[in-house]
């Protein structure tokens, strides 16, 4: 069945369940509960299956039909599974029902939403943006935990957080224990918002900065909204978000009129220079460029732990490449049995996201995301007319090296939007005006 944009959808107006839609989808990206990290279903049932329900409210309210190119990825994906099934000698249900719920929801947010998604999004991040540079600054000119502990007197909050650092999550709000702060050699304490770790909260900020700078249109409130948003990432000392930001900048730079270019290219070479003149920039890639010569050291620490350790990211990129090179065609799926660092009784739990997708699905995952996220990047850049056909790739690209966060629904919204959306370019200028009709 084909699927454009109906005329009665076109009418349709955002409102109060769009915006809850959204910052579900955001909740579940920050990943700081149980409730939205956990994909078990026998575990976590009502946190695994909420996403699917509110995207199945929001397909009847817009009337959203099913194209072919998503029967297509359906059916791709069941092939993958029985090849990964006969190869293992197991089939693992589950695993296949996960990812039909993960492509089902993303495919709803997308073509319900459309362009709307995205700006969505960074309206509702300004304002928990907004939240975290509150309790943030209170923390850090309270000093030591006094926030922290002030929190922790909240029952069961420990049970289900999911934080880094032994921290504690408010769902809005995430906060670490200062004894993190000293160990990681920081002198204040950084601002997680509402995700599980610093770095990850400033990958979904950039994003944000992305969508404000290049897709959003209403100029003078997108300019107050900036600011919220770059205070907001420079409070998470993040190597990962000021490169990303650094990104963002440079080609921000060269869309600009050529008179404003010469003016700020100065500006923008003192400011690159700034950032990663930084003690934590600076020493961060130090550390993480020699950290893969301790790897052996790594895996013999690790062996017979109860509790996985977690290596940095390039550590993480040369763990999951060995096993990429062990099964370069289908990877080895959901059979976390099959790592190598297992098969030597070592527990670790790598953090890259693409040597994440190369060790679990292979070739035969990473070739079709390579080809869409490069189709998505230049789709959005012809939709919004700017400079830069990859940027989005490469943000995407840069996000995934630190965190395997691409199968997360929203994260799979940007680099699956060509697939879901393959005659968007035609109808540019209806989606124009679907977004200034909704009123976003």
């Amino acid at each position: 069945m084909s699927d454009s944009y109906p005329a009665d959808t076109a009418q349709q107006k955002v409102g109060f369940f769009e915006y809850a839609y959204v910052l579900m989808l955001i909740l579940y990206a920050g990943r700081s509960l149980l409730f939205f990290e956990s994909p078990e279903l026998r575990t976590n049932f009502f946190g695994v299956l909420l996403p699917v329900v509110m995207s199945t409210i929001l397909a009847f309210k817009w009337r959203i039909m099913f194209i072919p190119n998503f029967y297509l990825l359906l059916f791709f994906f069941a092939i993958y599974f029985i090849a990964i099934s006969v190869k293992y000698y197991e089939v693992r249900p589950t695993f296949l029902i996960t990812y039909y719920f993960i492509f089902f929801t993303a495919y709803v947010a997308v073509k319900a939403l459309k362009i709307n998604l995205f700006l969505l999004y960074e309206k509702i991040v300004v304002y928990l943006a907004a939240i975290s540079l509150f309790l943030w600054s209170f923390q850090v000119l309270a000093g030591g935990d006094v926030l922290f502990n002030m929190i922790g007197r909240i029952p069961y909050l420990e049970d289900i957080s999911v934080v880094s650092g032994t921290g504690l999550s408010t769902v809005v709000y995430v906060i670490q224990s200062y004894s993190t702060t000293l160990i990681n050699n920081n002198t204040i304490s950084r601002n997680c918002g509402f995700a599980w770790e610093p770095g990850s909260y400033s990958s979904y900020l950039c994003l944000a900065i992305f969508i404000n700078l290049f897709i959003a249109r209403d100029k003078r409130q997108s300019r107050r909204r900036f600011w919220i948003l770059m205070l907001a990432i420079l409070s998470t000392m993040s190597t990962t978000g000021y490169f990303l930001l650094s990104l963002i900048m440079v080609y921000y730079l060269f869309n600009l009129e050529f008179r404003k270019i010469i003016i700020m290219i100065p500006v923008m070479i003192a400011i690159l220079i700034a950032f990663f003149s930084l003690p934590f920039m600076k020493d961060k890639i130090i550390e993480l460029v020699k950290e893969p010569a301790g790897l052996e050291n790594l895996v013999w620490e690790s062996y017979g732990r109860e509790s996985a350790v977690t290596p940095q990211r390039f550590s993480s990129l040369i763990i999951t490449l060995i096993d990429f090179k062990n099964n370069p065609v289908l990877g080895i799926a959901a059979h976390g049995d099959e790592q190598w660092t297992r098969r030597m009784g070592s527990n670790i739990s790598p953090i890259s996201g693409i040597g994440n997708l190369l060790a679990q699905f292979g070739l035969a995952g990473f070739i079709p995301f390579l080809i869409l996220t490069i189709k998505s990047s230049k789709t959005f850049s012809k939709i919004f007319n700017y400079k830069g056909r990859y940027l989005l790739f490469l943000i995407v690209i840069g996000i995934s090296i630190s965190y395997s966060i691409l199968f997360i629904p929203f994260i799979a919204c940007f680099w699956m939007f060509s697939l879901f959306e393959p005659d968007i370019l035609a109808d540019t200028e209806q989606n124009v005006m679907l977004v200034q009709e909704s009123g976003v």
